[in-house]
């Protein structure tokens, strides 16, 4: 049979179509616009810590075996959980600067989100449902997002999900690929329990299954596979420069009565902020949607479930709570929409695209991207007005410029890792705590505390640690306590931070 020309172009054409249809373009603009949430300027006062330690490592070949920043705790063991992060925003920031750090860790975050669609299944989905709940998923996590370690967890844990998704469904194998990736979360981030808390759902409901229909021999096989995975990947998060030791770190942070009481972003949401409005949308719709429809499956509702949990127990735990639970958000609203949409609705659209669709398609995506890169551009360019903001640069620059003022410094907290960054190895620069929680010890988080919030014995605390200058937010509490007692002077002051030394 002759195939004429036109025919061949029409079939050639299929494809195209396909890929910028109407719902694929549709969402195509939601993941390219989500980049703008996903790089964003370096906010996290840990970020300095992270980049000067993963500089140590590099420079000396190791993982530092005891805390190298301050002169309280010197003696204190440190298991670097994250060693691996810290070498690369390193690597990013040594050869790109603050904003090579910002784009490298927002596109490894934002490829998460995409993990986070294909886990929704989106072929068979309506598009406007997955895409609406892809944008709510990137806003809801708006607050969490940025140069982090933990952003390897949120990606390795979305991976994981799709992977468990398919291996219940019986449609790929790739879950036994787990105790490798096991090897690199356990180096990249201290989050990796949570792999063994979603492979411990979908496990249950594999069994479940099976016993339901026993002589189905794949629903077995199903459990097998997953059983292999996680028996595997048990010694697998072993195999970690910090030995066995890494197993017990996880659960030394959660454990600390300390941190969980006092670090901010260990504390549950905060509703009232309205940086977290779309997280409190996106859980109502989860419950709305559950109760109008019966799209998810058990495996989505656990562990939409679980996600929710870990998230109102601690504000970071925002991003699991998006990669568990955006499909169950789509699964559950699409049986809504097919339900309640009307049907006029579905007469009024084409039958299939047009000709002209995929060049249409492709126009709004680039126009979507043109329309985002400069909003980014921009973010990154206010990157040093933020920094001055966030972390001390004019107080560490007068610190710079007075080499022989003070010997010991009592430090606010969250400025730890930038003022390591800037003055280690210098013996007066040195700290009296930084932002590593378990290296610290709940003792001395707890006596920081104590001078931080004026208990009692403030001042005789500062005298036992041998504190001669005092580096700390302006306007704080402690502050104005120095700033009206004679024994301290005021020598440096800017609208972020303040210097006091002790007089005479």
């Amino acid at each position: 049979m002759i195939e004429y020309p036109s025919h061949a172009r029409a079939r050639d054409a299929a494809p195209l179509r396909a890929v910028l249809s109407p719902g694929a373009v549709l969402i195509g603009a939601v993941l390219i616009a989500s980049l703008a949430l996903f790089v964003r300027p370096v906010t996290d006062t840990d970020f300095w810590l992270h980049v000067r330690v993963g500089q140590w490592i590099v420079d000396h070949g190791r993982l530092p075996a005891h805390d190298l920043f301050t002169y309280t705790v010197p003696d204190h063991r440190w298991v670097d959980h994250e060693y691996l992060s810290e070498v690369l925003l390193w690597l990013l920031q040594a050869g790109f600067g603050l904003a090579g750090a910002s784009i490298g860790f927002g596109v490894l975050t934002w490829l998460g989100l995409v993990l986070v669609l294909a886990a929704c299944r989106p072929r068979g989905q309506p598009h406007v449902v997955v895409a609406l709940a892809v944008a709510l998923g990137a806003a809801a996590g708006a607050p969490i997002w940025g140069a982090r370690p933990q952003m390897t967890t949120f990606v390795l844990a979305s991976l994981e999900l799709l992977w468990l998704r398919r291996a219940l469904d019986g449609s790929s194998r790739a879950i036994l690929w787990l105790p490798l990736v096991m090897v690199l979360w356990s180096s990249l981030h201290g989050g990796w329990p949570v792999g063994f808390v979603f492979l411990g759902i979908a496990l249950a409901v594999a069994v479940g299954r099976w016993l339901q229909d026993r002589p189905d021999a794949g629903r077995l096989a199903r459990v097998r596979r997953l059983a292999i995975a996680g028996i595997l990947s048990i010694p697998a998060v072993g195999l970690n420069p910090n030995g066995p030791a890494i197993y017990a770190y996880p659960f030394q942070t959660l454990t600390s009565a300390a941190q969980q009481g006092l670090i901010l972003e260990w504390a549950s949401p905060d509703f009232h902020l309205a940086s977290l409005r779309a997280f409190e949308l996106m859980v109502l719709l989860l419950v709305a949607g559950l109760a109008l429809g019966r799209g998810p499956s058990a495996f989505d509702l656990l562990v939409a479930l679980a996600g929710l949990a870990l998230a109102l127990e601690s504000v970071r735990n925002v991003p699991l709570f998006v990669a568990a639970a955006t499909p169950a958000l789509v699964a559950a609203w699409s049986d809504a929409w097919r339900r309640i949409a009307p049907e006029a609705l579905a007469r009024r659209l084409p039958a299939g695209p047009a000709r002209w669709a995929p060049a249409a398609g492709a126009a709004i995506l680039a126009a979507t991207a043109a329309a985002i890169g400069p909003g980014i551009a921009g973010q990154l360019a206010a990157q040093p007005g933020l920094t001055r903001q966030v972390v001390p640069v004019g107080a560490a620059d007068w610190l710079s410029a007075h080499p022989d003022v003070g010997t010991r410094m009592f430090n606010q907290y969250a400025w730890g890792g930038y003022l390591a960054g800037r003055f280690y190895p210098d013996p007066n620069r040195r700290l009296f705590i930084v932002s590593e929680g378990v290296l610290m010890g709940d003792a001395e988080i707890l006596r920081y505390r104590d001078v931080a919030d004026l208990d009692p014995d403030w001042r005789s605390l500062l005298d036992q640690a041998g504190v001669d200058y005092v580096v700390f937010n302006r306007g704080s509490a402690l502050a104005g306590a120095l700033g009206a007692d004679p024994g301290w002077r005021l020598v440096y002051q800017d609208s972020t931070a303040v210097i006091y030394v002790r007089a005479g």
